[in-house]
């Protein structure tokens, strides 16, 4: 039984790193099923990704559940990536701080299921609005997408800068933009999980995490469990001082069940083997000593509140083409900002959006940004699509197919073309063909549906307009619109998707040359 903490260690450091590589991919190489594998075991991704669109590969939140009912909280060791984390995290702080181990501590079960139950009846009433703050998955997600990821790729980036004075061109340089609202969020979450964790070990998993919360309830009838032999224990408190649950009482030869995660710690560092893994039998019962047991009365849960003073993603150009005076310029305002096709609306990506950051760390265009308050603080962090930084590419589906929710649904190409999110809008007092006669034409140019066409203007110049029926939405014009600070022509967003047809296109006539004559 000593080898299962080194199964642990393997198994969880495989679907950890292939997580790692799933976000962090940079040249698209990953295929479909390795990121549909190492998406099926993660709980909350699973179950949204089964009440969406009922299937085998949403079926994992099942297989955690048997598992947890047969062997404990293992998914809390095994499988989740921010535990993996938090391990390291855990083994750091004993280094640096010499820490001489845990002790087992009072069970905070009254906060840690008020919180679940919170979690639950929000997501019947508004979906995901609650549970994308403590999923341990988005979180995870979060923090590899905005902030591990940037250093990864400035290596790359440096890489290639040496590689190519070589002329070696297999790797290549990429740009990213740059969030500090995401950055500053996903991190401040981050941290503030894996420095709990370095002084108090897995305290986020037995006070906060809905998962960890929903498991544990289960786990307290788990078939298999850890426990201690009362007539070899020896009391060296060996097995509580390791214990980075804090759920072992050695005095009492108590394990809380509920709290356990099965990370068998406590198996190796044993010295007389009092510690098993046993099944078919009731928990044991924790002896009561004076001031045990008793719950104390509910803790106040200190959430990070984001006040936000940056309602629009920076601007992704580093120079502006063409500047005019702001007082000159017709002035407007986006009513509604686009969510991803394959959404639907922007009431059911709020509704299912875990803000986990796949698809926006996938985008080709990086047209997909964390939200501060496009949504309101109902969809911070959920993916928008920023026409600053990017468009929508018309032959793109990448982020239905990695999405693991269900909250971006997957389409196949031609009716992806067909998806309207927004409308262009034209602002003619705004277009340099109206204010200083000069050519330009840069948002028919890019449009791939034509749906912006140039006419006749006036001294021979042309000027844009819009046919909605084809507009996808999809940013390409508002995107190569060099008029700032205000665009020329922008994209209202729609907060309910609906279909565009297919742009006409025209045959062309097959010209039949004459035979050479001899």
């Amino acid at each position: 039984m000593k080898n299962f903490k080194f199964f642990r260690i393997i198994v969880s450091s495989i679907i950890s790193v292939s997580l790692i590589i799933v976000f962090t991919d940079f040249y698209k190489v990953a295929s479909s099923w390795f990121i549909n594998l190492s998406h099926f075991l993660q709980f909350i991704p699973s179950f949204l990704s089964f009440t969406t669109v009922i299937s085998a590969a949403g079926t994992g939140f099942i297989f955690i559940i048997l598992l947890t009912f047969l062997y404990g909280r293992t998914y809390c060791s095994f499988i989740c990536p921010l535990g993996f984390f938090q391990d390291i995290f855990i083994r750091l702080g004993g280094i640096l701080f010499r820490k001489k181990g845990f002790s087992y501590s009072k069970p905070g079960y009254m906060l840690f299921y008020s919180i679940l139950a919170v979690m639950a009846i929000s997501f019947i009433i508004s979906g995901t609005t609650l549970l994308l703050w403590l999923d341990p998955f988005s979180i995870f997600g979060r923090f590899l997408t905005h902030t591990a990821s940037l250093p990864l790729m400035k290596l790359n980036n440096e890489l290639a800068g040496l590689l190519i004075k070589k002329d070696i061109f297999f790797i290549h340089s990429f740009e990213k933009n740059i969030s500090s609202i995401a950055a500053a969020f996903s991190l401040s979450i981050f941290g503030l999980i894996m420095i709990l964790s370095m002084f108090r070990g897995r305290y986020y998993c037995n006070r906060f995490c809905p998962v960890g919360g929903f498991l544990s309830l289960i786990s307290r009838i788990s078939l298999f469990r850890l426990s201690i032999d009362e007539n070899s224990c020896i009391h060296c408190g060996k097995c509580e001082k390791i214990c980075k649950s804090e759920c072992i009482d050695h005095k009492t030869n108590y394990i809380d069940s509920g709290r356990c995660i099965a990370c068998f710690n406590c198996l190796n560092q044993c010295p007389n083997g009092s510690i098993s893994f046993t099944g078919f039998s009731p928990a044991p019962v924790k002896k009561k000593t004076p001031g045990s047991g008793e719950i104390t009365r509910m803790s106040f849960l200190a959430g990070i509140i984001l006040f936000p003073s940056l309602l629009q993603s920076k601007e992704n150009n580093k120079t502006v083409l063409y500047y005019q005076e702001p007082l000159k310029q017709k002035q407007y305002k986006r009513k509604s900002f686009s969510s991803p096709p394959g959404s639907v609306s922007i009431d059911l990506l709020n509704s299912r959006c875990t803000a986990c950051s796949l698809c926006i760390s996938v985008c080709p265009t990086k047209v997909l940004q964390p939200s501060v308050m496009q949504y309101g603080l109902i969809g911070i962090m959920q993916p928008f699509m920023d026409f600053n930084s990017g468009f929508c590419n018309y032959d793109c589906t990448l982020c239905g197919e990695i999405c693991p929710t269900g909250a971006i649904r997957l389409k196949d190409l031609d009716e992806k073309k067909q998806i309207r999110t927004g409308k262009s809008v034209f602002v003619i007092e705004n277009c340099i063909t109206y204010t200083s006669g000069t050519d330009c034409g840069a948002c028919s140019e890019h449009c791939p549906t034509k749906a912006v066409h140039m006419v006749p203007f006036k001294n021979g110049l042309v000027i844009p307009e819009i046919n909605s029926e084809i507009c996808t939405g999809c940013g390409a014009c508002e995107y190569a619109c060099p008029v700032r600070p205000l665009r020329a022509i922008y994209v209202e967003g729609l907060k309910k998707h609906d279909s565009a047809k297919l742009p006409q296109v025209k045959k062309k006539e097959k010209i039949i040359e004459a035979d050479f004559p001899f």
